[in-house]
């Protein structure tokens, strides 16, 4: 076949043309260390790929709501600890303020720290985390979590809900403790009481105190029953004045106590004291009330009031200190039970975030098997195509010199 000059320029210009390409392709290789610069180099290769960037991500982002978790659990184990410091300090003072030898001034002097330490509770428990997000409203986490009504009794405005976080594929974590404020503070167990002459129907008439409030919390566990389902009347009971003698019935006629009785002595009943003036036959009635609860706040105030209230100390002070330390010692349990679960979650995690750390190595190392370049391979390859174009364009330029005009 007769070669033409064009068609000699023309191969040798496809020729440098796709040693250009090849050594294009090797820098490329080697700049962006994968073998696979397009799908159509390795279609399953390139499949694979996708795949692992995606589950990459997706760890990337679980890592990144890990951080998240655990700074918001930190920083809710700390509040709570800073909490719990207050109680401690707010109970012993409420127990010197129970001392009744103190003076009136003593006892204001007392009053005037609870009520500092209040509003330092009140600044703790309205914390805010990093992210401007309260930290103990529930899932409500824009919503100031205690407030103060026009009564000057503080209320709860958030949830018990808690915000959970993708942790994992298949783990979520909650980002608060169980029951947020609401079960922390709002709704904290308080002494058991009960109301006289519920239906009117008493023929003695009579008052009360809790003697033994721990005996008559124990009676209240036992026999309250909740209503409905159980019928009206349920928790009522009776106490039944006799010729020297005296019986508690209850709801449905049954003697369940019985004792002598002196007209003046008061009757102790299952950690109740009860003062009654009747005649033989007559009967005070009584009901339980509902279990009850309180604001941990509302709880420091009536303590402050009841300090503050008299210059000389009576009953009534007395119960309500005993009672307010009861309450905040329950708070103080659920903190407790707060701070362990917590740390349970941020054992959980710690863990769960190793395992996402190890599995992440391991999808690298797929993914370095499927797409990465092996650099020794790479850098021979390069200088093995730079040597081809050069090579080209040498022949190139000696070619362009065979002509018989060369030979004239």
């Amino acid at each position: 076949m007769r070669l033409t000059t064009n068609m000699i320029y023309g191969r040798n210009l496809d020729g440098i043309l796709e040693a250009q390409k090849r050594l294009v392709r090797a820098q490329d290789t080697l700049v962006k260390q994968t073998n696979i610069l397009k799908p159509s180099d390795d279609p399953t290769g390139a499949t694979k790929v996708v795949r692992f960037n995606e589950d990459l991500s997706r760890l990337e982002q679980f890592g990144r709501n890990g951080v998240r978790v655990e700074n918001q659990l930190t920083q809710q184990e700390g509040v709570l600890t800073s909490i719990n410091e207050a109680l401690n300090r707010a109970s012993t003072l409420a127990i010197q303020g129970g001392n009744g030898a103190l003076s009136f001034s003593d006892r204001r002097a007392v009053a005037n720290e609870l009520s500092l330490i209040k509003e330092e509770l009140l600044d703790l428990m309205n914390s805010k985390n990093s992210q401007g997000e309260y930290l103990f409203s529930g899932s409500k986490s824009d919503v100031i979590p205690f407030v103060q009504d026009s009564s000057g009794q503080f209320q709860y405005q958030g949830d018990e809900n808690v915000k959970k976080v993708q942790i994992s594929e298949t783990l979520k974590l909650e980002t608060g403790v169980p029951g947020s404020g609401l079960t922390l503070f709002q709704d904290v167990k308080a002494r058991s009481s009960l109301t006289l002459d519920p239906n009117s129907t008493s023929t003695a008439s009579g008052s009360y105190r809790l003697e033994n409030p721990d005996a008559f919390d124990r009676f209240q566990k036992q026999n309250y029953v909740q209503i409905p389902p159980n019928p009206a009347g349920s928790n009522d009971f009776s106490i039944v004045l006799g010729a020297g003698t005296y019986q508690v019935l209850d709801s449905g006629g049954n003697v369940i106590e019985n004792g002598n009785y002196t007209a003046g002595e008061p009757i102790n009943f299952k950690g109740a004291e009860f003062n009654i003036s009747g005649n033989a036959g007559d009967q005070l009635d009584f009901s339980l009330d509902p279990p009850n609860k309180n604001n941990m706040l509302n709880v420091m105030d009536e303590m402050i009031l009841a300090l503050q209230a008299n210059e000389v100390p009576g009953d009534d002070m007395f119960d309500t200190i005993k009672h307010s330390i009861y309450a905040l010692q329950q708070s103080q349990e659920n903190i407790g039970f707060a701070r362990s679960e917590i740390g349970g979650r941020l054992n959980v995690l710690t863990s769960v975030t190793l395992s996402n750390e190890d599995l992440e190595i391991n999808l690298k190392e797929a993914k370095a098997k499927v797409s990465e370049v092996d650099m020794a391979e790479a850098i021979t390859e390069l200088q093995k195509q730079e040597t081809a174009l050069t090579v080209a364009n040498q022949t190139f330029g000696r070619v362009t010199n065979l002509s018989l005009f060369n030979f004239l």
